[in-house]
């Protein structure tokens, strides 16, 4: 069933909560409040970290309990549903169910909020509490209200036990927060316990079809994540921003619609694809652009559709380690975890693929890079994380310098990644994307405007060379003084003032632009050819230097060998 064949169950909190002075006396009346304020012991009662603690136990506590009231109904619904005229009633297991629920939700709420008082402490295992289950059979409000005086109650024993919670002030509330931090991250474990290996785990299932947002959360099953933007670290660009590449856009737009196909139920996906996407061009065509641009159209077609999804770029500081093992061991953790791991669809770009893996017909290579290169044959051949649909992945390089297993691994679905390449699209690019923030300045609606582009083919001009030119296009068009008025201007009168003291240029002055940036270009790449082809005459004539020298050296030693044969006959 999908989820739009189940109601949705949202609970956003108002400013003021819901039952915010309920949740207050019931801190006061499990002890909670009486147990902090003993082990901190301000001038004024509590300190400022003792307060901000209760309070925050406060709200996640009541939007926990406005949680499991909505879901206490939202299963009484699903029961009633059958069609029985009788009272329905929750049985043992559905109890269960809500009162992990309302923990779950209680935990996510709170466990941010400590972590912005104190350092986070380290768990290094769930807290083994004993007839868990009897405790959250019970209704919501006993649930919470049993909760935080188990949490009081830990906080006791452990000050019992430790002696570092600080003479002054300052450390015991610090401690504080950081012994209760400790004690709702493992509850929320103890919990995870029955809703991934215990009873509840059909739960979850079936929670997954519906369609459940808590305050800024969203839960897939038991699992929450932000309502906000997708997690990504993408350039804002969209693919109507990209010209030329059009076989590369439909291929990663393509693959980008089979995954947010996954189907979660049968945790595979009904179509058989390959997920790699491998990209080969010059350094500028727009490699990277591109796939950042695909990489935001797969999370914006995933969240209209309500599918858990991030995008992962690749970067070399995020696995490669100087110590032995380190960086294969970290890609591998990166594909396990952040990709695969993540309880969604996931895509991922990896620049300059070729950089990060050495050939082994080098004849040198090192056992760090044997490592890496078994760490990416296991990717690529899907023995270290399944080909199953749930990920796929864009690469690229800039020429292809790998040995052939690698190259047959990764360019199994491959591209040649041009850039523009008419007169047309060059026009595109930079009239009417690069420069489209000042095209009344520009003459855009001059017909000559196609022999800019012109300029751009004979010139052989990359992406990156356009992006050049329009910048310091732009920076003429904007090069004025700011008169006094400005500073004391509204934002829009700003605006207004930067069009009327905007300077123009005409297609003439486009195209002089166009043909300076690659009379420039080319005497640049014949100077460092020119600086190329004397640094190896240089090294040419030092070898054969070194290698007159040796032989006179030897020559002389020779004679010398031979004058003292002759003196000892």
């Amino acid at each position: 069933m999908s989820k739009t064949q189940h109601p949705p169950l949202i609970v956003r909190p108002p400013v003021e909560g819901f039952d915010r002075a309920g949740m207050r006396d019931m801190v006061r009346a499990c002890g909670l409040a009486k147990t902090v304020h003993t082990m901190v012991r301000a001038p004024f009662g509590h300190s400022l970290e003792s307060l901000r603690t209760l309070e925050a136990v406060v709200e996640a506590a009541d939007l926990g309990l406005a949680c499991g009231e909505a879901m206490h109904a939202a299963v009484l619904e699903d029961v009633a549903a059958t069609g029985s005229l009788a009272i329905p009633d929750l049985t043992g297991d559905q109890r269960l169910f809500v009162g992990a629920f309302v923990i779950i939700v209680l935990t996510d709420a709170l466990v941010p909020e400590l972590a912005a008082l104190a350092p986070t402490p380290e768990v290094e295992s769930d807290l083994e509490a004993e007839g868990i289950d009897a405790l959250l059979e019970a209704p919501a409000r006993e649930v919470i209200e049993r909760v935080c005086k188990m949490s009081g109650a830990y906080l006791s024993v452990q000050a019992e036990r430790n002696a570092a919670a600080g003479d002054s002030q300052q450390a015991r509330s610090q401690w504080v927060v950081q012994t209760l931090h400790a004690f709702w991250i493992q509850m929320r474990g103890a919990v995870g316990r029955l809703t991934h290996l215990g009873r509840l785990r059909p739960f979850g299932e079936a929670l997954a079809k519906r369609e459940v947002h808590v305050g800024s959360l969203r839960y897939n099953g038991f699992h929450a994540r932000h309502q906000a933007a997708p997690e990504s670290d993408l350039k804002p660009v969209q693919v109507g921003d990209i010209v030329g590449n059009e076989d590369y856009i439909e291929a990663g737009l393509k693959l980008a619609r089979d995954v947010a196909a996954f189907d979660f139920e049968r945790h595979e996906s009904p179509k058989k694809i390959n997920p790699v996407l491998f990209g080969l061009g010059r350094p500028g065509c727009g490699k990277t652009i591109t796939a950042h641009a695909i990489g935001n159209y797969f999370l914006d077609y995933c969240k209209e559709r309500d599918i858990p999804a991030k995008f992962k770029v690749i970067r070399r500081t995020d696995w490669a380690s100087s110590y032995q093992n380190a960086s294969a061991a970290q890609l591998v953790k990166i594909f396990e975890e952040e990709v695969y791991g993540f309880d969604g669809v996931c895509g991922v770009y990896w620049p300059d693929i070729d950089t990060a893996f050495a050939s082994r017909d080098s004849g040198d290579l090192r056992m760090e890079e044997k490592n890496n290169l078994g760490a990416v044959f296991g990717i690529f051949d899907g023995t270290l994380i399944p080909k199953d649909g749930k990920w796929f992945m864009m690469c690229d390089a800039n020429f292809m310098q790998m040995d052939e297993a690698t190259r047959s691994r990764i360019a199994q679905n491959p591209f040649t990644v041009t850039g523009p390449t008419t007169p047309e699209a060059y026009v595109t690019l930079i009239r009417d994307v690069l420069l489209r923030d000042v095209q009344r300045d520009i003459s855009a609606d001059d017909p000559r405007w196609i022999e800019v582009g012109q300029a751009c083919v004979d010139g052989e001009l990359s992406g990156r060379n356009c992006e050049s030119i329009a910048n310091n296009i732009r920076a003429h068009v904007q090069d004025f003084e700011y008169p006094d008025e400005y500073f004391k201007a509204s934002y829009e009168e700003r605006e207004a003032i930067i069009e009327q003291r905007s300077k123009r240029v005409d297609v003439d002055e486009m195209k002089r632009r166009v043909e300076d940036f690659v009379s420039f270009s080319r005497e640049a790449e014949a100077k460092a050819a020119e600086d190329r082809f004397d640094r190896e005459v240089e090294a040419m004539v030092r070898q054969l230097n070194a290698g007159r020298a040796a032989s006179e050296r030897a020559a002389e030693a020779l004679e010398a060998q031979l004058a003292d044969d002759a003196t000892a006959e």
